[in-house]
């Protein structure tokens, strides 16, 4: 399963210009449609709105399909969100464009109907937007000119393109508004399975799953004649800067150039340190790539047992997920005796999808569209996948699995196959989970097969998971929890202390002095 949310599977089977970071290299598309599909050509649309806007007609219009497709598609609707609520936060979506509406407040509205749901899979992602949506909203010239990571209810500046505020510094409000409310103000918006707020506090951090300072911030409080008022705190205590809007291309940029430190890679690494490793896993997402993930990790394991290192230290913090059978060939390592998974249930909201659908559906594989022969009937409004559930799968010891102790790094962001590497750690007891609360949700998450539905009058895209994975036994409305938790500190944090890591090696240091690895080579 995965599930990194960009779809960075769509962009190696079935991209299209205008549908992720980089145009397609391979011919055009050909996936197989599904039997009895419709002729593939584009729907006739009304005149584009002028300068963005559209009229009440229009916006409602782009309503009633989005109704219409996370109604008949989604799994997980009613996992969290009754019947009744779907319908309050319909209509509350009528009444905001009543009056008509531009690019930029659909895109807030959309989102705010996806969040609604309560699924770390839907929501309005930024790749999938049609193109004049990235210009208009993604790309416009509305954003703070800084960088900034949330800790305590605190917003650290990590990165800036103004000389008026230096990365270090505290952003104590933004036009008088406190980080607080700022919090309070953009939950609403934000995805999350379940109530596990955590992920979605996450979200306010700049990185590449969060960046809700940009993606919403602006849609709800524009910038004044394009500038922005900040209040910071520093060594000298606190004052207020204005300072110009600017697009996140240009903030990027300027921080480069001033020497500012560049986003975290995504690559993985691997490093040595006496007797301990470091293992570094920023995703696992490697579909647009030749990168060899099985090779990487069998020489990694490779060199741990001919080097006879006692301490491995895998950070995933910053692995929201990706491909699933990276999941289970890591734990493959870990493990000293065969893992049976717990069994899971897959359900769906169809059979076929609804063909007058399919000119605004985009996906990377059109066979899910179609799940003739292996659906049955379930229990309430789903049907049980039957190709997909599992009883349980078996995960077996690699022939070169680790010996030593290991200790995994986990946070919010781990909501996807990131909450499955540590669920199956914990479930094995392979490894001492460091940090704080997971994402993701231990009554289930969606995903693994999605569709975004492209709203024809905005061009607004809405990510929707196609498969709800459901546990047979009643589960906690929660992510997993570290066993050895670490708060957060924005004073650390603002001195360039990694507590995760320190706690990781502060434990290793302690059986260091017992001499107690367990599991020693």
């Amino acid at each position: 399963m995965r599930y990194r949310i960009i779809l960075a599977a769509a962009l190696a089977a079935c991209a299209q210009p205008g549908r992720g970071p980089t145009a397609p290299a391979a011919p055009p598309c050909a996936c197989p449609a599904p039997a009895n599909a419709p002729p593939s050509t584009a729907p006739p649309l009304t005149a584009p709105p002028p300068a963005g806007q559209l009229t009440a007609k229009q916006a409602l219009r782009d309503l009633r399909i989005l109704e219409r497709a996370v109604t008949d598609l989604h799994p997980g609707l009613y996992r969290y969100l009754t019947p009744a609520a779907w319908a309050a936060e319909l209509a509350w979506a009528r009444g905001q464009v009543a009056a008509g509406v531009d690019r930029g407040q659909m895109y807030r509205i959309v989102s705010h109907i996806g969040a609604a749901i309560r699924c770390g899979h839907t929501w309005t992602n930024p790749l999938n937007q049609r193109a004049d949506v990235r210009d208009e909203v993604l790309g416009a010239a509305d954003k703070l000119p800084v960088e900034v990571r949330l800790i305590e209810d605190r917003l650290l500046v990590t990165g800036s393109a103004t000389a008026a505020v230096v990365a270090g510094t505290e952003l104590a409000a933004v036009d008088g508004v406190p980080p607080a409310a700022m919090v309070a103000e953009l939950l609403p918006y934000l995805r999350a399975d379940g109530s596990n707020d955590g992920k979605r506090r996450a979200q306010l951090d700049h990185g590449e799953d969060g960046g809700a300072l940009d993606l919403l911030w602006p849609l709800l409080h524009p910038p004044v004649d394009g500038h922005y008022r900040l209040s910071v705190v520093d060594a000298t205590g606190r004052r207020d800067v204005v300072v110009p809007a600017t697009t996140a291309a240009a903030r990027t940029a300027a921080i480069a150039a001033a020497g500012g430190a560049p986003s975290p890679p995504a690559d993985w690494t691997f490093t040595i340190d006496g007797d301990t490793a470091v293992l570094t896993l920023p995703t696992f997402a490697f579909w647009n790539s030749d990168f060899d993930w099985r090779g990487f990790l069998a020489q990694t394991f490779a060199t741990l047992a001919a080097r006879r290192v006692p301490y491995l230290v895998i950070d995933q913090r910053r692995n929201e997920g990706g491909d699933g059978a990276i999941v289970d060939a890591l734990v493959g390592y870990l493990i000293d005796r065969p893992l049976t998974t717990p069994p899971v249930q897959a359900e769906v909201a169809f059979e076929r999808a609804p063909y007058d659908l399919a000119r605004f559906l985009d996906t990377w594989d059109w066979s899910f569209f179609d799940r003739t022969g292996h659906v049955t009937r379930g229990a309430g409004r789903n049907l049980v996948d039957t190709a997909a559930s599992s009883p349980g799968d078996t995960i077996t010891p690699a022939p070169d699995r680790y010996a030593g102790r290991t200790f995994v790094l986990i946070g919010p962001d781990n909501s996807s196959a990131g909450f499955v590497l540590a669920a199956r750690l914990k479930q094995a007891g392979a490894a001492t989970l460091v940090g704080r609360t997971t994402g993701g949700n231990r009554r289930g998450i969606n995903g693994g097969q999605l569709t975004w539905v492209t709203l024809p009058e905005s061009g607004v895209a809405l990510d929707i998971p196609l498969i709800a994975w459901m546990p047979r036994t009643a589960a906690p409305d929660a992510g997993i929890e570290p066993d050895l938790a670490v708060p957060a500190s924005f004073d650390d944090a603002a001195a360039g202390r990694d507590l995760d890591l320190a706690a990781a090696r502060a434990a290793i240091a302690g059986l260091r002095r017992a001499g107690a690895s367990a599991r020693a080579p």
